[in-house]
């Protein structure tokens, strides 16, 4: 179901019920973090008025992504791993440990998990080199994407590639990239001049980029990754969402929940209905967390969750729909339960370096396969017999997560 992104949604949306207010206290780490606010749990009724209660379930056959790093001799070294859940979703294990040789900027920079669309994950690097991989880690298939189709002026000191988007187009049945293209111009005394941003877009059937003409105007600053759903991708500038649709190409623009002042991070439940956590990094010991929920038939936001918690640095997002995750003030990975509002860290030593992470679910598509059968098709309405070639390439997977055995393999 699309999520309308207009006045003319009015009408079409979902309807909320939200559960009693449950108001108790916060553990971490034998620490009690006395709340005297009254809150309440997300919704568990949240259906749509046209579909029922089919929406409701939610998938905890899921996997997490996990961005992580380990620190030697003052660097950074950046890595992946993959999480297995059991037990109903409220225990985790890693499963492996990953790096990507040659594909993504240096090692000892960040890279970003864009997102993950039916088993196919999106990563990228942060850097001015725009390098952008999709990755099955069931299959261990890993695709570089092709330079970007945006010329670089003469006159620009720097050019950046941000706010990316990876989702499917249903109608075209094709993988797609979004992202944003900036280049810094400056006058032959290197005096600032412009800033141009332009928007360009990754079709993975034709394995290229093509600029997009964007009628949306960005304030500056908006957010480095985008949040994808239901065949839209999602991100915050600096008092708007902007939403992009992968089959219509369209952007559009939703009003943010609050000031400006805070932070966001995009989730959905059950792809049909977008939510937001709220939060400020720059908050003392102790810090807020508001959960916001989209009601499309009122062009409004619905505040639906509220907690406080202590020595955490940020959400890295929800779980099912009563399960937070967080990232401590240490760098371990912390678990928050919407309903008991208990708060406790996952192991220590499996779990730390936590920086970013994003569900999928495994699967057998073949990245490649997506981009051989489209142009095998070209071939056949064009009259040629020519074969067509994929690339493959291979993931390095860790067996270790000893500091020097990852370093060796980078």
């Amino acid at each position: 179901m699309f999520i309308p992104m207009g006045p003319a949604s009015k009408g079409i949306g979902m309807l909320f019920k939200v559960a009693q207010s449950i108001s108790s206290k916060l553990r971490y780490n034998n620490k009690i973090s006395n709340n005297s606010s009254s809150f309440h749990s997300i919704p568990k009724n949240l259906y749509d008025d046209q579909l029922g209660q089919q929406h409701v379930r939610v998938n905890m056959d899921k996997k997490l992504l996990l961005r992580r790093y380990e620190t030697n001799e003052g660097s950074d070294v950046y890595y992946f791993s993959t999480l297995c859940t059991d037990n109903n979703g409220r225990s985790f294990s890693v499963k492996k440990n990953y790096c990507f040789t040659n594909h993504l900027h240096k090692h000892s920079y960040p890279s970003s998990i864009v997102g993950s669309c039916n088993g196919i994950l999106c990563l990228a690097d942060n850097y001015e080199k725009g390098n952008t991989v999709l990755w099955n880690p069931a299959t261990d298939e890993l695709k570089s994407l092709p330079p970007s189709s945006i010329e670089c002026p003469s006159d620009a000191a720097y050019t950046k590639f941000t706010t990316r988007g990876f989702g499917f187009d249903a109608r075209s049945e094709d993988y797609k990239v979004l992202r944003h293209v900036t280049n810094g111009l400056v006058y032959d005394d290197d005096s600032y001049k412009a800033t141009i941003v332009q928007s360009e877009l990754y079709s993975l059937k034709n394995d290229s980029w093509r600029p997009l003409v964007n009628p949306v105007k960005h304030p500056w600053p908006w957010s480095e990754i985008m949040y994808s759903t239901n065949g839209s991708c999602y991100w915050y500038a600096y008092d708007c969402v902007i939403s992009f649709n992968f089959s219509d190409e369209v952007f559009s623009c939703l009003p943010l929940p609050g000031p400006r002042s805070s932070n966001y991070l995009f989730f959905d439940i059950d792809g049909s209905t977008l939510g937001l956590i709220v939060f400020s990094y720059y908050a003392p010991v102790r810090k807020r967390i508001d959960i916001w929920v989209w009601k499309s038939n009122e062009w409004c936001w619905s505040n639906v969750d509220s907690f406080m918690v202590e020595d955490v640095i940020s959400p890295l997002g929800l779980w099912g729909r009563d399960k937070c995750f967080l990232q401590g003030a240490n760098g371990q990975l912390l678990f928050f339960d919407l309903v008991t509002r208990e708060l406790k860290a996952l192991d220590m030593e499996e779990f730390s370096g936590a920086e970013s992470l994003v569900s999928f679910e495994e699967s057998t598509v073949s990245i490649s396969k997506v981009t051989e059968l489209h142009t095998e098709a070209r071939k056949k309405q064009s009259g040629s017999k020519e074969k067509c070639s994929s690339n493959n390439f291979n993931v390095d997977v860790m067996k270790s997560r000893n500091l020097n055995n990852l370093q060796s393999s980078l």
